[in-house]
């Protein structure tokens, strides 16, 4: 008896002292409201496919090559004639003395002109020069006036409503980090970060979801990396408060999955699988384009098989300001998993959506960093402590 008081009186302190931190103001600042979920429209701008190859280095030439060329041949220097002559004999005592001969000219150099060299053919002369550079000159007045006369970039961008990206993101991301705010249903229960990293022929996905109250989570997806085939997961690891739990592990030789708490189950590997975080990555790549089959996607703890194509488009809301999005969204067994790409923002996923009977989980960007760049972050949200400071 005396135990179960003990018992109840701690799940009541236990109680109160979470109502006190979520009333406290010790939350972060940045938060977003969630608005209702919104009804999916047609698509007015297509996903493209990503660009996954590395620009090949250039090198400079080096000295043998140059040496390689043939020499050109030399030519006896043509004898000078003699007014040549006269005019390079005079030519020391002008250039030594230059401000003597314009301060004081003479009067018999001002009333008998001396004879100007002629001209070499293979030097054009000052006429030739102006003539030449006066489109040049014209062409750059051209393109300074359309240059000022057109809208900037970042003017154009801000008249359509939507966030952009600081700089013109072009290509897959070698590296992209995330960071997300975590909600369990409506309450926003933490925060999270993903990051992405590709090259040497792999890639790495690490997703880490920091609540406020109880055990860190940590997903780990590993794999390989092909520009044509995409993303070819080896492994997923779970890990709870630093415990080892669901896994799952991909092997191709022997045409296996091995997934589950123990990673005891197995099944049949098909051709495309992927684990519910690189399936995410898969679908910027291709721009949404995995073919008609159905899929077969891991969580480390169960096996799906659907179809991945576009459900529609929706608008991302941030709370200051919103991003246009792809939706991606599976459903099977009674889950539903949902994927917001943002065709701007390298395909990235900026919402990720898992719902089953006994929860739904909610992953909502408020950072993105793309190969070691800011290219958005949210700004500080009033709270309801906050909110009249603002």
């Amino acid at each position: 008896m005396k135990s179960r008081r003990l018992i109840l009186l701690a799940l009541a302190l236990s109680l109160a002292i979470h109502l006190g931190v979520l009333g406290s103001g010790l939350l972060p600042e940045v938060r977003l409201e969630l608005p209702p979920d919104q009804d999916l429209r047609d698509i007015s701008v297509k996903m493209q496919a990503l660009d996954a190859d590395e620009p090949a280095a250039k090198t400079a030439p080096q000295g043998a090559v140059a040496q390689l060329r043939p020499a050109a041949p030399k030519l006896a220097p043509a004898k000078p004639k003699p007014a040549a002559k006269k005019a390079e004999a005079s030519a020391p005592q002008a250039a030594s003395e230059p401000v003597v001969a314009q301060a004081r000219p003479s009067k018999k150099a001002s009333s008998a002109p001396a004879a100007e060299p002629k001209p070499d053919a293979s030097m054009p002369s000052a006429e030739s020069k102006t003539a030449s550079s006066a489109p040049i000159a014209d062409n750059m007045a051209a393109n300074d006036k359309d240059e000022a006369s057109a809208p900037t970039a970042e003017a154009a961008a801000a008249d359509d409503g939507y966030l952009h990206p600081k700089s013109k993101l072009r290509g897959f991301p070698r590296q992209a980090t995330l960071g997300y705010q975590v909600f369990y249903g409506s309450a926003m229960l933490g925060t999270g970060t993903l990051d992405w990293s590709r090259g040497d022929g792999g890639y790495r996905l690490d997703i880490n979801a920091n609540p406020f109250i109880g055990p860190k989570l940590r997903y780990l997806s590993e794999g390989r990396f092909k520009s044509k085939t995409g993303l070819l997961p080896d492994s997923l690891q779970a890990w709870r408060g630093g415990q080892v739990k669901e896994s799952a592990h991909f092997d191709y030789n022997a045409g296996q999955l091995r997934y589950g708490d123990q990673g005891d189950k197995l099944m049949d590997l098909k051709p495309g699988a992927q684990d519910v975080f690189s399936l995410a990555f898969q679908l910027g790549l291709k721009g949404g384009e995995l073919g008609p089959e159905p899929i077969q996607i891991t969580t480390g703890k169960k096996v799906y098989e659907y179809p991945m194509r576009p459900s529609g488009e929706a608008d991302y809301d941030t709370g200051a300001g919103k991003i246009r999005v792809i939706v991606f969204r599976a459903q099977g067994d009674g889950d539903i998993n949902e994927f917001w790409l943002a065709p701007e923002f390298s395909n990235l996923p900026v919402r990720i959506q898992r719902i089953d009977k006994d929860k739904r989980i909610d992953l909502r960007a408020v950072r993105i960093d793309v190969n070691g760049a800011p290219q958005w972050k949210l700004p500080p949200q009033p709270t309801r402590k906050h909110k009249n400071d603002y």
